[in-house]
């Protein structure tokens, strides 16, 4: 119980000194343009409560050893995603309603109309902001992930025909770096968009592609990102953005954050966070 207790002060106390990093950027390695559109965020009280109820679910004894004999046993069976669909646990967080929002302002766009989220896990992360538009759909490959979905009041779409509609927003949050063919992702993306319409993207750097579905774990496409620092492949992503097809419109760093386990109250992740317009809406 002791160590239980210790494990949730430091874990708070942790907070504090990693919260400002989480969402530091040096504009000194960027240029004009990336410098202009950069969105300053900040944790808020939504960034906030989510961090502290995953430090309270990390201690929750008897719930965190279920967790962890039921995925020593459906491991065998199902992908992590799967399981963590069907146990309700590891949900994710990347910007609150506020910092979406923000984000929204900064690159002059109301929100309004029809907002689809590609992958969208269990919806944790796009329900933020996801009440500025007025319908909500997703797609989703794992069946327990797209129950999670409907239950949330999203309208589940096909995952193959989806982009075969038109969306004043589509989400792509942590996707790019976790499907197969990130490129055709994105040239779907640029279908579907109205001509308004605005890409919400999240990418975590490093760029690290994981793809659950292929045996080697390895994407068929890799994205051309270069550079070693945050700031040198961010500008990498941009540029290639630009060549297919999207105009940058705003930016910002935050923390991709994950609940946690026995292991760590919470996980996290250097996110990219961008809207981006189509080329001939751009302003």
């Amino acid at each position: 119980m002791m160590n239980t207790v210790l494990r949730e002060i430091v874990a708070r106390a942790s907070i504090e000194s990693k919260q400002q990093m989480w969402y530091r950027v040096d504009k000194s390695k960027l240029g004009e343009e990336l410098q202009k559109k950069f969105v300053q965020l900040h944790p808020d009280e939504e960034t906030k409560e989510f961090l502290s109820a995953s430090i309270d679910k990390s201690s929750w004894v008897w719930t965190q050893i279920w967790y962890l004999l039921a995925k020593a046993v459906l491991k065998h069976f199902w992908s992590i995603t799967d399981i963590n669909g069907w146990l309700g646990r590891g949900s994710m967080f990347v910007v609150s309603g506020a910092q979406a929002q923000k984000l929204f302002d900064a690159a002059r766009v109301r929100p309004g109309g029809a907002l689809v989220d590609v992958g969208a896990g269990d919806g944790e992360v796009s329900r933020r902001f996801a009440h500025l538009y007025t319908s909500k759909l997703a797609t989703e490959i794992s069946c327990s992930m797209r129950k999670a979905l409907s239950t949330k009041g999203y309208t589940v779409l096909d995952a193959e025909e989806w982009w075969r509609g038109q969306f004043e927003c589509v989400c792509m949050l942590n996707l790019l770096d976790r499907c197969s063919e990130p490129r055709g992702m994105l040239r779907r993306a640029r279908s579907a968009l109205s001509p308004q319409g605005v890409l919400l993207l999240a990418l975590v750097l490093p760029y690290k592609p994981y793809v659950e579905a292929t045996a080697d774990h390895k994407p068929t496409e890799r994205l051309p990102i270069t550079g070693t620092t945050f700031e040198e492949q961010l500008s990498s992503f941009v540029t290639f953005m630009r060549d297919i097809g999207f105009e940058l419109a705003a930016w910002s760093r935050a923390p991709y954050l994950c609940e946690g386990d026995f292991a760590q109250a919470y996980y996290w992740l250097d996110d990219s966070v961008y809207v981006f317009k189509p080329i001939e809406a751009a302003t």
